[in-house]
């Protein structure tokens, strides 16, 4: 766990440069999601949001390796704390990219609103349960915002000659 605040440290103090260091800062937290302690795992996944929203668009190539790997864990583990924790990574993805959600989760948009709505309707844990809810309204302030886009009043003045 004090390696993974490390590494978010450096990658936070990186800045821009942190997306050349993309592949194996998300294929170590990934490795982190399959740990025995639950406690291990739900680091991991912190990790993971954390990097998400801090590589806004260059999460691109490895969004479904991601995507996977919160759809197994939500569907599949027993600890809430991890779940919660699946289901916060995906808010976090969504504020990362903002604007760009569209362009980005172009090819999995569907499928992680379906995995938050199947958590809202199925899940025992309320804590789960209100960080999809959080998920859900992003989403839904991120659709509202592309398909009502804020109109801008300008005035003009043009002088004839």
């Amino acid at each position: 766990m004090k390696m993974g605040e490390v590494l978010m440290r450096s990658t936070k103090a990186l800045g821009e440069i942190a997306s050349h260091y993309r592949d194996p800062l998300i294929r170590v937290f990934l490795r982190g999601t399959k740990d025995s302690d639950s406690t291990v795992r739900a680091s991991s996944l912190s990790n993971l949001g954390e990097l998400c929203q801090c590589l806004h668009f260059a999460i691109g190539s490895v969004i479904h390796e991601v995507t996977e790997c919160l759809t197994a864990i939500v569907k599949t583990e027993r600890e809430s704390e991890v779940r919660r924790a699946a289901v916060h990574v995906i808010t976090l993805l969504l504020r990362g990219l903002s604007e760009k959600t569209f362009q980005i989760l172009d090819e999995v948009l569907q499928d992680l609103y379906r995995l938050l709505k199947y958590v809202n309707q199925t899940d025992e844990d309320e804590v789960v349960v209100l960080h999809a809810q959080i998920a859900l309204e992003e989403l839904d302030h991120i659709v509202r915002r592309f398909l009502f886009p804020e109109e801008k009043l300008q005035k003009k003045i043009v002088i004839l000659p």
